[in-house]
């Protein structure tokens, strides 16, 4: 792992950086899909042949697999930028997850950006470990059962006024299957003392409406005045499902 510490223009030294940045490639396939089963436009909607229809947001759902119903593989890629959360990059086709995608409810699609949250009523302390489990559980059962969360999608406009952000970030500049910032933490500066609503373990998608490489969105974040961030987040509120 990479450790870049930035200031903003204007900013000393000695002075608390106003934007603290990490940088890794961590995001792994659980399981092997081929290349060309993937669509680039497909991680920002709805998968091809699925019915468009948008999922209430923050909202759980479970998938129920055959694991070997006509060998097929289960077609899920995950994104770990996050280790605690456990987000799906991509879905092949043909494959189990893609099977029931084709007929299932338009709320229960499995789509990029969804955060797998168990696998057969078991959650992990970390999303590798969830993977992992999901990989082995494929292994010894014939029928598995996957929660899924939709993301919550928020807008936080941001007017800097000289000050800084006090944002931690990470991010991914190989290998980044669904883009965007991951917020490690939120320290002392704009987005804290205003209350922004920013928080650990959100991914930064997009600003001012536009979704950019890692290298331009922190451009931005450095020498812009003022814009808009495009936050996803997958908050877990349901109090049945604290364990």
């Amino acid at each position: 792992m990479v450790f870049h510490l930035c200031c903003l223009p204007g900013e000393d030294a000695g002075e608390r950086p106003a934007l603290i940045e990490t940088q890794s490639a961590v995001e792994t396939d659980a399981v092997a899909i081929p290349d060309q089963a993937w669509s680039p436009d497909g991680c920002g909607g709805s998968p091809a042949g699925v019915r468009d229809s948008e999922p209430e947001p923050g909202s759980f759902f479970t998938v129920g697999v055959d694991t070997d119903r006509r060998r097929l593989p289960l077609g899920l890629a995950f994104d770990f930028m996050d280790i605690n959360v456990c987000l799906v990059a991509k879905v092949a086709s043909p494959s189990l997850i893609h099977s029931w995608n084709q007929k299932c409810a338009p709320h229960e699609v499995v789509r990029p950006r969804d955060r797998l949250v168990k696998v057969n009523g078991r959650c992990a302390e970390d999303a590798e470990r969830l993977a992992k489990e999901l990989a082995e559980g494929l292994g010894h059962q014939a029928h598995a059962l996957l929660e899924f969360q939709h993301p919550v999608v928020s807008t936080v406009k941001i007017v800097k006024n000289g000050q800084a952000l006090g944002l931690s970030l990470h991010y991914a500049l190989s290998e980044n299957k669904i883009g965007g910032l991951c917020v490690k933490s939120v320290n002392e500066g704009l987005v804290q003392a205003q209350g922004l609503g920013i928080t650990a373990g959100q991914r930064v998608i997009s600003m001012d409406g536009e979704e950019m490489s890692v290298e331009q969105m922190l451009q931005k974040l450095r020498e812009a005045k003022e814009f808009a961030l495009t936050v996803l987040s997958w908050e877990d509120t349901r109090s049945s499902h604290q364990e």
